[in-house]
């Protein structure tokens, strides 16, 4: 174990402890690349566990999802814990979409974690009941608490990407164009549904309520939709499914009916997975950043957690990109398009 103080790095330096300390701390100080070079010519490691104790800090984040499970959330996971780097410690927990484990890992990590990121199941969830806005540093990551509209939130442009994919679907010429969408409760599940009917409204497509199926974010969720859509007299000949894993659900019971896609069915998911690719045909998808999301959720906590209420809450959208694989056929005139290219796909009109 390395034997170099704070004020061997100092004096090396010629700077005060103080300053090495601030540097450390991820504030700007003067000669900050200098202490840097330092600090790794000494070999100095901090001891954390005396500074922490100093600052009275615990070192610890809590980082609250509620399906582990699923690929997006395991990247939020990941890219958060790139953003922390060495000062902070990721305590996880997955809720597994149950509000009341929420309310219990909120009130267990009070007092015990320096910061909360926050995926809540439902936009009317009480978990956050006993905390007074700001009484602790925490962000909303992919989903709100409607009720608590004055903390920093990280989400991706839903209602965007529900448009687009939508968009997507009627430039093949498609007008029986279904949609299985998440919890109307939660944040993504409410605004992608919310982009799929203003690009049917654009069109002049009046929505058929048999052809809109709430579901709940998972496989078995995302399988019986597409099973209650294919019972239907006059089933759709497109569906746009709100997240990966009802997607996987939904391809799944395609397979079991031999519906082939996209000859029968054209299908268009959220979310991109390692595996969309390796689909037969390979799926087309609206896709996002999640280890950015991940990332600029950790960073926004710890600008939080250094800089108290200086600065006002950040409303955060990442974009969204169109990925067009097989899925949908292949005559769209586009391959892929992102939310800052958006308009070349969606007119003016039709964008809040």
């Amino acid at each position: 174990m390395s034997n170099v103080t704070i004020s061997d790095v100092a004096r090396k330096v010629g700077v005060s402890e103080s300053t090495v300390s601030r540097c450390l701390s991820g504030f700007n100080v003067r000669n900050a690349e200098a202490i840097r070079k330092a600090i790794k010519e000494l070999g100095y490691r901090p001891n954390l566990v005396a500074r922490n104790l100093k600052s009275g800090r615990t070192g610890l984040v809590a980082l609250i999802v509620p399906d582990i499970t699923n690929p997006f959330f395991a990247s939020i996971v990941r890219g958060a814990e790139l953003a922390a780097g060495e000062d902070y410690m990721i305590q996880l927990i997955n809720t597994g979409e149950q509000p009341e484990r929420e309310e219990w890992a909120i009130q267990r990590m009070m007092g015990q974690v320096d910061g909360i990121i926050y995926v809540p199941s439902q936009e009317d969830s009480e978990a956050m009941t006993d905390v007074t806005d700001r009484s602790i540093p925490l962000v909303f990551v992919d989903r709100l608490i409607k009720n608590f509209r004055n903390i920093d939130s990280v989400l991706a442009d839903n209602l965007t990407g529900g448009e687009m994919a939508t968009q997507h679907l009627l430039e093949h010429g498609h007008t029986k164009i279904a949609h299985i969408s998440g919890p109307l409760t939660s944040t993504p599940g409410k605004e992608r549904a919310a982009g799929f009917a203003r690009a049917l409204k654009a069109h002049k497509i009046k929505e058929d309520s048999n052809y809109f199926v709430e579901s709940d974010f998972t496989v078995l969720g995302g399988y019986q939709a597409m099973m209650s859509l294919l019972s239907l007299p006059t089933p759709p000949t497109a569906v746009f499914v709100a997240n990966n894993q009802m997607t996987i659900g939904a391809l799944k019971a395609l397979k079991e009916k031999a519906i082939k896609t996209p000859e029968k069915m054209a299908i268009i998911g959220f979310d991109d997975h390692e595996l969309t690719d390796l689909i037969d045909p390979p799926l087309t998808v609206i896709s996002r950043d999640a280890h950015l999301q991940g990332a600029i959720a950790m960073q926004t906590l710890l600008e939080r957690i250094k800089g108290g209420n200086q600065f006002p809450p950040k409303r955060i959208k990442v974009d969204v990109r169109l990925i067009v694989r097989g899925s949908c056929g292949s005559t769209c005139r586009h391959r892929e398009t992102s939310t800052s290219n958006a308009n070349k796909v969606l007119s003016a009109s039709t964008r809040s």
